[in-house]
């Protein structure tokens, strides 16, 4: 081997080494991840997590550390902070994701994980269709009503049409939270003798309302007046 290949060898060592110890030099200081703790662990999408992180400073000088946060291996966010030797942080993310999905989130050598679900639309149910009273004279009130939940992942509002006999005769807008439910209640009246038939929604039922009563006038065709007896004739 020539000494211009010696040569060549030994400045490429020593550029490998230069390059070795610069890259020591400026590499960042090592923290110490204490905790890492998710609130709440299942969100819907757009909705908000929490992520607190408890970093020390385990070295014997004060460090800046350059803190990233990992969503499934790339960097979400980033803070930076300075501690004191033996000091520790509470340092605070915020996560919002608007795709569905599980996530592994991590810093440092700690590690959870983040579910999100996707927002489901409000979805109403009508149930316990109730007349009270089912039979009432002419012109008297009959109160209706009905339970109406949202079993749907957001809230929502809803119209209620109540019909009788497939006419709209009243309606009520109500608003309704996700796994809440509340009641309608719709007041009427009918004046004319029949069988009602009330839609509200897909739930039925029926009302009747009396034929009034009529009075008998007294039977005395013949006109004659009618027999009376002496109070002394009276068994």
């Amino acid at each position: 081997m020539d000494k211009r290949t010696i040569g060549v060898i030994c400045l490429l060592a020593l550029m490998t080494i230069s390059s070795f110890l610069q890259a020591c030099q400026e590499a960042p200081p090592a923290f110490e991840v204490l905790s890492l703790d998710i609130t709440p662990t299942k969100v819907n999408t757009g909705e908000k997590a929490t992520v607190e992180v408890e970093i020390r400073n385990s070295n014997a000088k004060v460090d800046t550390y350059n803190v990233p946060l990992m969503v499934n291996g790339v960097a979400d966010d980033r803070k930076s902070i300075i501690l004191a030797p033996g000091a520790t942080e509470l340092i605070t993310f915020t996560l919002t994701k608007n795709q569905a999905g599980t996530y592994r989130i991590s810093v440092g050598n700690k590690e959870s994980t983040l579910v999100v679900e996707k927002l489901l639309p409000p979805d109403f149910r009508l149930s316990n269709l109730e007349i009270n009273p089912s039979k009432v004279d002419s012109g008297q009130k009959v109160v209706i009503t009905a339970k109406i939940a949202n079993v749907g992942g957001a809230q929502g509002s809803y119209t209620a049409e109540l019909k009788v006999d497939d006419c709209t005769v009243q309606t009520e807008e109500v608003t309704v939270a996700a796994g809440a439910d509340s009641i309608l209640s719709f007041g009427i009246c009918a004046d004319l003798p029949g069988t009602y038939t009330v839609t509200l929604g897909e739930l039925t039922d029926t009302f009747v309302v009396a034929v009034p009563i009529q009075p008998i006038p007294p039977s005395n065709p013949s006109n004659t007046p009618p027999v009376t007896y002496p109070c002394s004739a009276r068994g």
